[in-house]
């Protein structure tokens, strides 16, 4: 018989599962546990641990009293420090509730430190600790929350050359980065669990132009199996025929990979076949890049290029997110590229960049000046500045304006603020007279060479 078939009653008793059985099952559910959440959760736990200790409760967690547990934690909430002697994040002590709480359900306790009536007073002191946090110790700001990056920095990298097709580390962090700021990946999970037949060339059904489809998913934070939450689309990336263009770039990693690698159920990402004689196109070996070399893509070219700022490969996906929500993309797209469930969400990825903090000081200080108008260049001394205002412009004879927009067929002027800079060795444009002579004119010249 199955180990896992039902049990039968026999002579009006119920045969119980063994141990061995439930182990066995636990076990399965931890193996498809994200690493990341078994890591968080053990440290927290050896956290709890050892402040219990600390107050001289050494029984296992989930065999204190559910009583007694409340209090051991109304105490914990109050109290805990880090070694070094510093308080915690607010968003920290809510991690550790959360992660005992899978402790809890893992030994198969009954206990429900989030819901349960008994466990009522160290949510309130989890709440007012996290207060007091915030208002004593100035808590709370996320600190070493990473960025996204700007458009510049973007440029930086590829200028500096470490995106790009030339070597084999730059090469598969630049496909990485491409891959990602048009999946919405996040951080080194999916990455780390990308199979090369998950990628794929395809083409735009109604242009024709060539893509890269993003079609099979291995699950990720919010989409797990449960047929609940699926992506509305597939993504994809769009050629762009440059230096950029993904197509180009996954080909390019496609030719320096062994044919082996090339199956679908092949890892993405390989590690570097440092070993290869000079002049070899296989760059790569037979074997996935390790997890810890994935998560140091974006951070490693950071550093080298010098970037100032917490940035990591999360910072990736909030590049993703910022840019599309700045290009006024509808939320409800952008969640269904990113995988968010709830459109709140986007919002903790969204933050006012050093251009919207600049505009909204101009704005404040009700200042003449802008972000734009910094960038603009000056006029040079040997040029003069000729303005033309005039408000209410409304003019419609064709011939008046042939002379000053040449080779144009213009209908109709109106409404328009025009400004023309002009060489000074040549004479200023003017306007018919029948039309400007009851209008003011105002001409500013400076044809002196002195500064």
């Amino acid at each position: 018989n199955d180990v896992l078939a039902p049990r039968r009653a026999v002579e009006g008793q119920i045969c119980l599962t063994s141990p061995e059985e439930l182990g066995e099952i636990q076990s399965f559910i931890e193996r498809q546990r994200p690493d990341n959440t078994k890591k968080k959760t053990m440290y927290d736990i050896n956290v709890i641990k050892r402040y219990f200790e600390s107050i001289y409760e050494t029984r296992e967690i989930e065999n204190i009293p559910a009583k007694e547990l409340n209090v051991q934690l109304a105490k914990f909430f109050m109290n805990v420090r880090k070694r070094n002697g510093s308080v915690y994040e607010p968003t920290s002590l809510k991690d550790f509730q959360r992660s005992l709480q899978r402790y809890l359900n893992d030994k198969n306790s009954t206990m429900n430190i989030l819901q349960d009536q008994v466990f009522a007073k160290s949510r309130e002191v989890l709440i007012a600790k996290k207060r007091e946090l915030v208002q004593q110790h100035a808590k709370g700001n996320r600190p070493q929350a990473c960025r996204e990056l700007t458009t510049a920095e973007e440029d930086k990298f590829f200028e500096l050359g470490l995106f790009g097709k030339h070597d084999p580390e730059v090469l598969q962090r630049t496909v990485w980065w491409v891959l990602s700021l048009h999946f919405g990946f996040r951080a080194r999970d999916e990455s780390r669990k990308l199979k090369w037949g998950d990628v794929s060339i395809s083409k735009d059904p109604e242009t024709g132009s060539e893509l890269l489809l993003w079609k099979a998913e291995r699950g990720s934070k919010t989409r797990h199996g449960d047929g609940q939450h699926q992506r509305a689309f597939y993504p994809t990336a769009q050629a762009t025929h440059n230096e950029r263009c993904p197509v180009q770039l996954y080909r390019a990693f496609s030719q320096h990979r062994p044919d082996e690698m090339k199956q679908p159920d092949s890892s993405f990402f390989l590690a570097i076949n440092h070993r290869r004689q000079p002049g070899s196109q296989i760059w790569y070996n037979k074997a996935p890049l390790g997890k810890n070399e994935i998560g140091k893509f974006l951070s490693k070219a950071a550093k080298a290029a010098k970037l100032p700022g917490n940035i990591t490969n999360h910072s990736v996906r909030k590049t993703c997110i910022s840019r599309l929500m700045d290009a006024d993309i509808p939320e409800n797209y952008v969640a269904q590229l990113s995988g968010h469930k709830n459109l709140k969400s986007l919002d903790s990825y969204k933050s006012a960049s050093t251009a919207h903090q600049r505009k909204m000081s101009f704005v404040l200080s009700r200042s003449g000046a802008s972000s734009s108008a910094t960038n603009q260049a000056p006029i040079q001394p040997n040029e003069s500045q000729y303005s033309l205002q005039q408000q209410n412009l409304s003019y419609s004879n064709q011939s008046a304006v042939e002379g000053m927009f040449s080779g144009a067929t213009i209908q109709k002027i109106e409404g328009c603020h025009f400004n023309f800079f002009l060489n000074a060795s040549k004479s200023p444009i003017r306007a018919p007279e029948a039309t400007f002579a009851k209008k003011r004119r105002v001409i500013l010249s400076d044809g002196s060479d002195s500064d």
